[in-house]
C-alpha cells in the first residue's frame, strides 16, 4: 500500500500563516476604500449644489399660477457690483448664520403648505404654512424666495403683497408675487395670535463659484426662522407639528395695503386690514 509521507510541520504552518497575512491586508484595503468613500460623502454633503437637489420637489397645495422657484432669479436692472455685494462679508455681517446642505435639505420636510378652512381665521380660503414636525427654537423654516430687483420705481411692482427688502445698503428687495417658494405662504401673526411665532433674518448659503477656491462661496439670502427661546426660555419649545407658522409683515406693511384698499374701494380688504391693525 503506497503511505503519504508525513508533511513537514513547515507545510501545514507556513499557508495559514499568509493566509493570515493575506486577511490582515485586505481588512486594512477594506477600511482604507471605507474612510475614503466617507470623505469623499462629507466632501459631498458640503459642496454646494443646485437648491433643486438639496431641498426636492414641488410641495403640496402649491398654487398653479405662481412659478416655484428653488432659488432667486434676478432682475436684469440690477448691476454686477450689487450682485458682488451679496457674497461679501463684513463685521456686521459675520453674526448671520452659515446655512449647510444638510439644514437647507432639512427646510423640504419642516414645513407644508395648507389651505385654512377656520371660518375665524382672517385668511379663510387662502394658504398657510405650517410646521411639518417639531420645529425648534432658531431653526432654519424656509429661504425666502424670488425675484430679485433694484428699488427704482422702473424695477418694482407697485401692488405687490409679497416684495421684501433684501438689503437697502445696495437698495434690492425680494419679490415674490409672481414666483416663489412656500415662504410665500407665511401670514402675518395679526389677528390670528398674540404674537410671531417666526421671524426674518439674513443668513448666507453656498453657491457654486468657479472663481473662489474650493469651487464656491458663501452669498447672502433672507430665510424664515423659528424664534428664539429668548433669555426666560419662554419660547424654548418653539412651533410644534400642525402649528401656523406666523411672522410680521410690519406696521407700515398694512398701513400700506390699507391705503391701496380704501383708493380701490376694497371694502373686504379694509375688513382683514382693519382688523390686522387692530390686532
Amino acid at each position: 500500500m503506497f503511505e503519504h509521507p508525513e508533511p513537514d510541520i513547515e507545510t501545514i504552518i507556513m499557508p495559514r500563516k499568509d493566509a493570515s497575512k493575506k486577511q490582515i491586508e485586505w481588512e486594512k484595503k477594506q477600511d482604507e476604500i471605507a474612510k475614503k468613500k466617507q470623505e469623499e460623502d462629507k466632501k459631498k454633503r458640503d459642496e454646494p449644489q443646485e437648491l433643486r437637489e438639496v431641498t426636492g420637489e414641488l410641495p403640496k397645495n402649491w398654487p398653479e399660477e405662481i412659478t416655484y422657484l428653488w432659488d432667486h432669479t434676478y432682475s436684469d436692472a440690477i448691476t454686477a457690483e450689487q450682485r458682488a455685494q451679496l457674497g461679501r462679508t463684513s463685521i456686521e455681517l459675520e453674526t448671520h448664520s452659515k446655512i449647510s446642505n444638510a439644514q437647507l435639505a432639512s427646510t423640504a420636510s419642516s414645513c407644508m403648505i395648507t389651505i385654512i378652512e377656520d371660518e375665524k381665521h382672517p385668511a379663510r380660503g387662502q394658504r398657510g404654512l405650517f410646521a411639518a414636525e417639531h420645529l425648534e427654537p432658531d431653526r432654519l423654516v424656509c429661504l425666502y424666495m424670488g425675484h430679485v430687483h433694484s428699488n427704482s420705481k422702473s424695477d418694482t411692482d407697485p401692488y405687490s403683497d409679497y416684495d421684501l427688502c433684501f438689503d437697502r445698503d445696495i437698495d434690492l428687495s425680494v419679490d415674490a408675487s409672481k414666483s416663489g417658494n412656500q415662504s410665500r405662504c407665511a401670514n402675518d401673526y395679526r389677528g390670528i395670535a398674540d404674537r410671531p411665532n417666526a421671524e426674518f433674518r439674513d443668513c448666507f448659503i453656498k453657491v457654486p463659484c468657479t472663481k473662489r477656491a474650493g469651487g464656491f462661496k458663501w452669498e447672502r439670502r433672507v430665510g424664515i426662522f423659528v424664534l428664539s427661546a429668548g433669555k426666560a426660555g419662554k419660547r424654548k419649545h418653539g412651533i410644534k407639528a400642525g402649528e401656523e407658522i406666523l411672522i410680521s409683515y410690519g406696521k407700515q406693511f398694512w398701513e400700506s395695503r390699507k391705503m391701496m384698499a380704501q383708493f380701490h374701494e376694497d371694502f373686504e380688504t379694509l375688513k382683514v386690514v382693519d382688523a390686522a391693525l387692530e390686532g
